[in-house]
């Protein structure tokens, strides 16, 4: 049987967040920048390691989980799911550790929308 030491399992997460990181990075600058919300490349791959952070405090280990936690922090600020009424809901509801990324993201660009629609002449 293989076993591994500790620094190589280490070595080995670290490789593999460090692949995450530049997958999402490269979807929000597609997705983002450059746009208003888009704070230059070196403070998004800050923003893109505090979401994957933030995506594991809420165990929810999906790339696609950490990318939409990303694209809100860009647009909502890095502490939206603490200060914005409609992110503490959706959290205050959720259902043991079930993914909640979808449900905030959807609503999000709701939010967005809604805003746009409003700023519209």
């Amino acid at each position: 049987m293989l076993q591994m030491k500790a620094r190589q399992v280490d070595a080995l997460t670290l490789a593999a967040r460090e692949r995450a990181e530049r997958r999402i990075f490269a979807l929000l600058a597609e997705h983002y920048g450059p746009s208003e919300v888009w704070p230059g490349d070196e403070k998004a791959r800050l923003v893109v390691g505090a979401a994957i952070d933030k995506a594991d405090h809420y165990d929810m280990p999906a790339e696609r989980d950490a990318f939409k936690i990303a694209a809100l922090m860009l647009v909502f600020g890095d502490d939206f799911d603490w200060r914005e009424p409609w992110a503490l809901q959706i959290v205050a509801e959720r259902l043991g550790n079930a993914p909640i990324a979808e449900f905030l993201y959807r609503e999000g660009i709701a939010r967005i929308r809604a805003r746009e629609a409003y700023q519209q002449p």
